[in-house]
């Protein structure tokens, strides 16, 4: 028997996802991205503006048609479209809200009253609440006719006549059970939610302790306003942690651009002033040393472990403000136990400081790589004794300050990935050279 004969039409590769144009898109020439909206019907470039980031999102929409424009902030969710608005400039603001209709348009100002990063900024609107004298008939009628304008339905919402939250259910108990049922004989009674103007990483923290695909924001009379959903999580968990790492490398400024889309003056901006203030802060390095050039010169044998000294409380005081950050961000402590952080680190710092202390004064006794004259009564020794000691107090006051001083910026309202990294920097450095010519200078004298 002859097989069928197959259509050369059914072989097209089928079109990719919205997601891998997405990921694509940063990477495209400015020519191929502009010709892109002509290649995509509406409903695809829907989809993939919901898959890039407000910038990248800002810039195909820019890219369109203004009849299309006006098709897509109509269609958009309301959470993507104000993340869209709060990237754009005043003036494109204004003119992409004319082209919302009106319902839309307060949906959309009434968000742009949060700030950007609160759980206000970040909510979608969109969402489908009940009340609880309703049967389960009255509510699956009302779900039903705003399905369309309901982004989550898997968490269905109960609220009183004032718009109050009483709880929750799922999609599941309306399914499998009675329509005579009233709601309130059904629903989960739980009303765990976050303020509108919380942080959006209290949201992420919240969602994952309580592996919630859905998280209300009600306002501070506990009135429903949106939802928070697992998909904006994953992005604000993606948007801090980028936030984190860039500060922790003393790089200011908040940009949602892709790195190949943020202009060289816009990384100029970000990154010379903590490296102008950190250039000058080292001038102080250079003055320690240069108050101790005798001490140098009677023992010059001691400027090939200087930047070990120095950077060895860098690198576990970076540890240690790594891990506290890290810990802090998951709630897995309060701010009250900074004396049990502090004590646990100091007991790390020991057992790190001890353990390099020793092998490195080892190390000299028996392998020191250079030759040198050292003045009478004085022996390598004595030398190792001084790098070791210096060493193991450095790593330790390094470790203490790097665990503790997150949790005093976060005391004081700052961030702590902003304040650690060039703070911990600055204490090392000079802490390192006073600690480490203190001790020659007391230990082997001039």
């Amino acid at each position: 028997m002859e097989p069928d004969t197959v259509n050369s039409s059914q072989l097209q590769s089928p079109q990719p996802h919205p997601a891998d144009i997405a990921e694509s898109y940063d990477g495209l020439a400015p020519e191929d991205r502009s010709a892109l909206p002509g290649t995509l019907g509406e409903a695809t470039l829907l989809e993939v503006i919901t898959f890039l980031s407000p910038a990248s999102g800002l810039d195909l929409l820019r890219r369109c048609t203004e009849s299309i424009q006006t098709v897509l902030l109509d269609r958009l969710p309301a959470d993507d479209l104000v993340d869209i608005l709060q990237e754009a400039g005043n003036a494109r603001r204004t003119r992409l809200l004319q082209l919302l209709p009106d319902s839309k348009k307060r949906i959309a100002r009434s968000l742009l009253d949060y700030p950007p990063d609160s759980a206000g900024g970040r909510m979608t609107t969109a969402l489908a609440a009940i009340r609880p004298e309703m049967t389960i008939r009255a509510a699956i009628d009302q779900i039903s006719a705003r399905s369309e304008r309901s982004e989550v339905l898997s968490r269905i919402f109960v609220t009183d006549r004032s718009g109050h939250l009483l709880g929750k259910l799922r999609l599941r108990d309306l399914t499998f059970n009675r329509r005579s049922t009233h709601i309130a004989d059904i629903m989960d009674s739980d009303t765990l939610s976050i303020g509108a103007r919380d942080d959006q990483e209290e949201a992420v923290r919240l969602m994952s302790k309580y592996d919630l695909l859905a998280l209300p924001v009600v306002d501070k009379n506990r009135r429903l306003l949106g939802v928070i959903t697992h998909d904006d999580a994953l992005e604000i968990q993606e948007q801090e942690s980028t936030e984190d790492l860039e500060r922790l490398a003393a790089i200011a400024g908040d940009s949602q651009e892709s790195y190949l889309d943020t202009s060289v003056l816009t990384h100029f901006r970000r990154r010379f002033v903590w490296v102008l203030f950190l250039g000058f802060i080292a001038i102080i390095s250079g003055i320690i040393i240069y108050r101790f050039e005798s001490l140098l010169e009677a023992y010059f044998v001691l400027a090939i472990y200087m930047p070990m000294v120095v950077a060895a409380g860098g690198n576990t005081g970076g540890q240690a403000a790594t891990m506290v950050i890290r810990a802090m961000s998951l709630g897995e402590f309060p701010p009250a136990a900074v004396g049990r952080v502090a004590w646990k680190e100091a007991r790390v710092g020991m057992l790190i400081g001890g353990l390099l202390g020793i092998i490195v004064a080892a190390q000299i006794v028996f392998f020191l790589p250079v030759e040198s004259d050292l003045p009478a009564g004085r022996s390598f020794g004595h030398i190792a004794v001084t790098v070791g000691l210096s060493l193991f107090i450095q790593i330790i006051t390094s470790t203490l300050v790097g665990a503790t001083l997150p949790i005093a910026a976060k005391a004081c309202k700052l961030d702590p990935a902003v304040v650690a990294s060039p703070a911990i920097t600055t204490f090392v450095d000079i802490s390192g050279m006073l600690i480490y010519f203190g001790l020659a200078l007391w230990l082997l004298g001039v």
